[in-house]
């Protein structure tokens, strides 16, 4: 009881922050009207009470797309994202793998201006549905029928319901042989506030009864494909992510500013270092040269310190 207490604390926190996010600028309106018609950049932050730890916060992110498409309504999604800086939402484990970060992530003020510029996506995973119109909700075809009991099929019903008021966003997932008995997993988005004049919603989020949390929707601008990669930019992408994540490396970094400063006749203080050192770590991501990067810093602290009275 204890745990699950902690875990519906938790819960509860992460709904507070949700509805009450700083990116949220303007006030709330819970009955605004929506348009959903373009991009969207969606935000889930999560706890999973079937997982071996039930109180670690999760979060994933995806791109969702609504198109008109005659009298119907084409809802996409992309699974994979890409932003121009990657900065916090991954980290290398201990056992070696490069994972989302075990916290909830933010996007910071450079990813919040990339989502409205628009996010790259990987066409890997993506899925697209075509709803019809019921009344006020959207829905996609019934079931998949399977031919004989020897035959397993796999359907997804995917549907908006009040499309224009507080939408709920629904995926269901339906598998089993004709006549026999199925499994059934549902995943539900559903929507407690407007914000920015249509442009942000944000509410709760469930899946299958065990994953409990928030979900953010922000209008993104004009996705972008993912460009292919060469072998020499991967392996540069690589050498980032390591860098990002090795406390040695980090350590080397702010050796290094704190060399170039000296040279310059300029110190700073232990928390502006550090600060310098993020900085760093940001421009690197970004595709900045290592030296350039410090360079860069050097001549802001320069500028910082003939400004100062």
């Amino acid at each position: 009881m204890a745990q699950l207490s902690r875990r519906r604390a938790l819960y509860r926190v992460a709904i507070a922050a949700a509805l009450g996010s700083s990116i949220a600028v303007g006030a709330a309106s819970a009955r605004a009207e929506v348009d959903l018609h373009g991009n969207w950049h969606v935000l889930v932050h999560y706890t999973d009470d079937a997982s071996a730890n039930p109180d670690t916060p999760r979060w994933e992110d995806r791109v969702w797309s609504f198109e008109p498409s005659g009298s119907r309504l084409r809802w996409m999604e992309w699974p994979l994202v890409t932003f121009s800086n990657q900065t916090g939402r991954f980290e290398r484990r201990a056992t070696g793998q490069y994972a989302r970060v075990l916290h909830f992530w933010e996007p910071n003020q450079s990813q919040l201006g990339n989502i409205r510029q628009g996010l790259a996506v990987n066409d890997r995973g993506s899925k697209t549905k075509t709803l019809r119109k019921d009344g006020d909700d959207w829905r996609s075809t019934g079931r998949a029928r399977a031919a004989s009991a020897m035959t397993i099929t796999y359907q997804e019903n995917w549907g908006v319901e009040s499309a224009g008021d507080l939408p709920v966003f629904i995926r269901e997932e339906v598998m089993g042989p004709a006549g026999g008995e199925s499994m059934e997993g549902r995943t539900e988005y559903r929507t407690q506030e407007i914000r920015q004049g249509g442009d942000l919603l944000v509410g709760t989020y469930e899946r299958d009864g065990t994953r409990h949390g928030t979900f953010r929707m922000m209008r993104a601008g004009e996705r972008k494909k993912l460009e292919e990669k060469s072998q020499e930019e991967r392996q540069q992408e690589a050498w980032r992510r390591e860098v990002m994540s090795n406390q040695l490396a980090r350590q080397e970094i702010r050796n290094g500013i704190e060399k170039a400063l000296e040279t310059r006749g300029v110190s700073v203080e232990k928390d502006r270092l550090e600060e310098l050192v993020e900085e760093w770590l940001s421009l690197f991501q970004s595709g900045v040269r290592e030296v350039e990067a410090t360079e860069q810093l050097v001549q802001q602290v320069l500028r910082e310190a003939s400004d100062a009275p």
